[in-house]
Parts: C-alpha cells; structure tokens; sequence
C-alpha cells in the first residue's frame, strides 16, 4: 500500500501536486462554508416551526403584561366620590361656558370694524370741508401739452399769416410741409376735414375754401 502510494506520488509532476493542493484547500474552505449554512438554516426551520405553531393554535401566544388602557380605577373612584358629596351637599356641578368667549370675540371684531368705518367716512368729510351742501364734484378736465398746439389752431394761424381764404389742398400742403402737426393718423386729410367741419374758429367760405370765423 506504502509502495503504491510512493509509485503515484513519483508519476505526478510539480505541477499536478500544486493543483491537488489548491483544489485541497479550496475543499477545506467550502466544507466549512457549508457546515456554517447547514447551521443558520437549522435555526431558520426552527424559527419557521414556532411561528407555525403560534399561528395555528392562538391561544398559545405570549400575554402582554401591564396596564389596559382606559382611566385608573383610583381617579375613577375619586371622581365618583366628588360628585356624590356635591350631591349630598345640594350644589349642582359647574358647568363649562365657552359660549362667553366667542361672544367676546365677536364683539371685538364688531367695535374694530365700526371704528374702522368711522375713520373712513371721517376722512372723506374732512376733503369735503368747505364745500356747500348739495354741491356736485366736477372733474377737471386733462390740461393740454405745454407749447403744443391743436390741429384747429394751427390752421387758423396758417390761415391768419396766408392774409385771405385758403383752400383746402393748400392748407393740407402748409401744414405737411412745414410740419407743422404731428400726427400718427395714416389719412390725416381725413382728420383735417373732419376738423374743419367741426370747428367754431374756422368756416368755409365757399366749396373747398376756408377763413377765419
């Protein structure tokens, strides 16, 4: 048997004894690595076992220990005794009103809004001071530009410094070419007719001819 074994160990070659080393070793490390599975999944059946049992017979489950909820007999039975002495004493028990508070709030609320009232119509009668009863406000009317004239103006002055009558087309040529009005209208001889029919300082004097009022 011993000269069996020698005759094998003499066939392998260096590298065949370092496989068989490395494949022992590698051996070693899974044997161990399933005997510390084998042992967890011991446990974990165990484990299984006690929940299945647990589940199907209920009465076996652990019983909490302490208190129930709800009020202490002590503070029930004093509470009790309270109010049978106020009973046996003839005094009626208290009652909450919180009905009082919330009328008070509503009664803040209301004085705050009148004084607010108050305040306002105050300001409005003093601005009004001075007027006389019954009188009406007036609106100013917008104030014109500074230095800029009206279309209705500057044909009357075109008209003033021509000395006599003007025709339309040349009162139209006076104002364009000396720009005289600026204007964003498209058809501004739209605008100056409708400007000379309306005016009170201009007339027309015959068809198409204009002059001072």
């Amino acid at each position: 048997m011993v000269r069996k074994a020698q005759s094998i160990l003499t066939d392998l070659s260096t590298a065949d004894l370092k496989r068989l080393l490395v494949a022992r070793e590698r051996i070693d490390v899974l044997e161990q690595e399933k005997s510390r599975l084998v042992r967890e999944l011991a446990k974990v059946e165990k484990e299984l076992v006690g929940l299945m049992t647990d589940a199907s017979d209920p009465g076996s489950a652990p019983v909490r220990r302490g208190r129930k909820p709800g009020p202490r007999k002590g503070a029930k039975q004093a509470a009790a005794k309270k109010t049978a002495r106020k009973a046996a004493s003839g005094e009626a028990p208290k009652k909450k009103a919180p009905a009082k508070k919330s009328a008070k709030k509503k009664t803040a609320k209301k004085k705050s809004a009148k004084k607010k009232t108050v305040k306002k119509v105050a300001g409005k009668t003093a601005g009004r001071a001075g007027r006389p009863a019954g009188a009406k406000t007036v609106k100013k009317a917008p104030a014109r530009a500074s230095g800029r004239q009206t279309l209705e103006e500057v044909v009357l002055a075109v008209i003033r410094r021509n000395g006599k009558p003007m025709a339309f087309k040349d009162l139209m040529a006076a104002i364009v070419k000396g720009k005289l009005f600026a204007t964003k209208s498209k058809n501004f001889d739209n605008v100056l007719r409708r400007t000379l029919s309306t005016s009170e300082v201009v007339k027309r004097v015959g068809r198409g001819i204009y002059a001072a009022a």
